[in-house]
């Protein structure tokens, strides 16, 4: 029990100190070891490339912090940047959360290796077909379709429809765009019996068959061995 002092009062207690920050630069194992368990602190400074990839359940980095390179791939909670980060060359983007970019902050951002502008990472839904089209980099291109997504980028350009058939779920469709300096976007466009939703999948530009697409998406490489009771 808190003994009491005179007057009936009891005595404040002392706050537990915060553990002491290295004042040298953490190693990349380090850094990324403190985010993860939540013990990041302002101003943290990292020898090399901090690899954040993957870490889902993180929300927020460290205030004013500073590494050489920066991947936040697959980050889905991750909406912003911290302020006064400093990176010295890029940060990879890729499958993150992040909707915010402060106007100004002159940072390289990639995509799965490639570099894209703002727009492409806040604002995707802006990207027209055309645009892409008129893309000469064959890289950026696929990323732009991806960002703008395939039934939307479908949607505007159109497609050939290279077979058809049915399944449980209706109608299936193999649509390829083809494209002068690279091979085709060849899709599968199916329809999963359960929940009525459409499904675009991206498959490889040599599928001649819907049933050989499926195949593949479901993990055979050999289409006569696919025989599913119910596709989903």
């Amino acid at each position: 029990m808190l003994k009491m002092i005179s007057g009936g009062r009891i005595p404040k207690q002392r706050r537990q100190p915060h553990p002491p920050q290295p004042k040298e630069p953490l190693t990349p194992e380090q850094a990324r070891k403190r985010i993860l368990n939540h013990q990041g602190f302002d101003g943290m400074r990292i020898l090399g490339h901090l690899d954040l990839s993957g870490a889902s359940h993180l929300y927020d980095l460290p205030n004013n912090l500073s590494c050489e390179s920066l991947d936040l791939s697959d980050c889905v909670n991750l909406s912003r940047l911290p302020e006064g980060l400093h990176v010295t060359y890029w940060i990879e983007v890729a499958g993150s959360g992040l909707t915010h970019l402060e106007a100004g902050h002159g940072f390289i951002l990639r995509w799965r290796g490639v570099p894209i502008s703002d727009r492409a990472l806040v604002n995707p839904d802006s990207i027209t077909g055309q645009e892409i089209l008129n893309t000469d980099n064959v890289e950026l291109r696929r990323v732009l379709i991806e960002r703008l997504g395939y039934e939307k980028f479908l949607q505007q350009v159109g497609g050939i429809i290279r077979d058809r058939d049915q399944d449980v779920g209706g109608e299936r469709q193999l649509i390829a765009v083809p494209f002068e300096d690279d091979e085709p976007l060849m899709v599968l466009k199916v329809i999963c019996p359960s929940t009525r939703q459409l499904h675009l999948l991206r498959v490889p530009p040599d599928m001649e068959t819907c049933h050989q697409a499926a195949a593949w998406v479901a993990g055979f490489n050999n289409p006569d061995l696919y025989h599913p009771a119910i596709e989903t």
